[in-house]
């Protein structure tokens, strides 16, 4: 592979749902949010993003080619053999070493809710039944923040690390380079299994009443020949509106002049889909689904 990373950044509109809670109360499931200028908006953590796209790769690959973390939470460890170990990296104890640290080559962002909350935040009720000690039945009633929202989120692969690690002389202070531990072939599978996973996110929490979808409805997804992370500046909504910021997508596309990008559209998430797809179609970047926009980039990597 002569490319050195794989980025994607997307925007999609969910329906009711609490897709990461906050602190909360006793009596209240809250969603995480962050402040700016003055207004609450909800947010995904980047842990729980990566926890999703995790699950969506464990669904999708045989078992013995994956661990499962033991009581401390710790992963095996085995470049090699385990898949998530491989991409998502680990921090594993080692005696007289102190740990065996793994920097992870998949990259997630936080999903930053762009609409603010005020405007699109309900209550819901949540009964939860519990024995008391006499053996009658007790009904707790928690309130649950549910909104609805438009989200960005981003992901990166660090295409050189997969499959393996940076060897260093420490008496040299030189690196060697790349130590694989696949073969190339193999390689290619485990990011191909990362970039099926986009398509199929589904894990989130709370799931069982709300049934939400997070997938990609407007997406940029690239091969890049740089490693770097400024497609992630491509998608940002005008304030206080559902417009895309076209000018803005211009100009960070033009800085990324020379990279295989696609696009991925599906009608009806944002305001000014006839100007997003004349930006695009100014610097010549196929427009096509989300998952039509991905098998490109994975028929790309074969």
């Amino acid at each position: 592979m002569n490319e050195k990373a794989i980025s994607a950044v997307w925007l999609v509109k969910t329906d009711l749902t609490n897709l990461n809670s906050g602190v909360g109360g006793a009596q209240l499931v809250d969603v995480k949010k962050y402040k700016r200028d003055g207004a609450d908006y909800p947010y995904v953590s980047g842990q729980a993003m990566r926890y999703y796209l995790k699950q969506a790769i464990r669904r999708a690959i045989d078992t013995k080619d994956c661990c499962v973390p033991d009581s401390k939470g710790e992963g095996c460890g085995n470049i090699k053999d385990c898949i998530l170990c491989d991409l998502f990296g680990f921090m594993k104890p080692e005696e007289k070493v102190g740990a065996f640290r793994r920097t992870s080559p998949i990259k997630m962002s936080p999903a930053m809710g762009l609409l603010p909350l005020q405007d699109n935040l309900t209550l819901d009720f949540l009964t939860r039944t519990k024995e008391q000690e006499s053996g009658k039945l007790e009904a707790d009633i928690v309130n649950v923040e549910l909104g609805v929202n438009i989200y960005k989120a981003g992901f990166a692969i660090d295409l050189v690390k997969v499959g393996g690690e940076e060897e260093i002389d420490f008496k040299a202070q030189r690196s060697k380079g790349i130590q694989y531990f696949i073969e190339e072939g193999g390689r290619k599978s485990r990011i191909k299994i990362a970039l099926e996973a986009l398509k199929n996110l589904a894990d989130y929490s709370k799931q069982a009443r709300l049934l939400t979808d997070f997938t990609p409805e407007i997406l940029l997804i690239g091969l890049q020949d740089r490693y770097n992370h400024i497609l992630q500046k491509a998608l940002e909504l005008k304030a206080s509106t559902k417009e895309i910021n076209t000018e803005r997508l211009d100009q960070v596309l033009t800085e990324l002049k020379g990279e295989k990008i696609y696009a991925g559209i599906l009608s009806g998430a944002i305001n000014n889909e006839k100007e997003l797809k004349e930006v695009l179609e100014k610097h010549t970047i196929p427009i096509m689904t989300p998952t039509e926009a991905i098998d490109r980039v994975i028929h790309e990597v074969s």
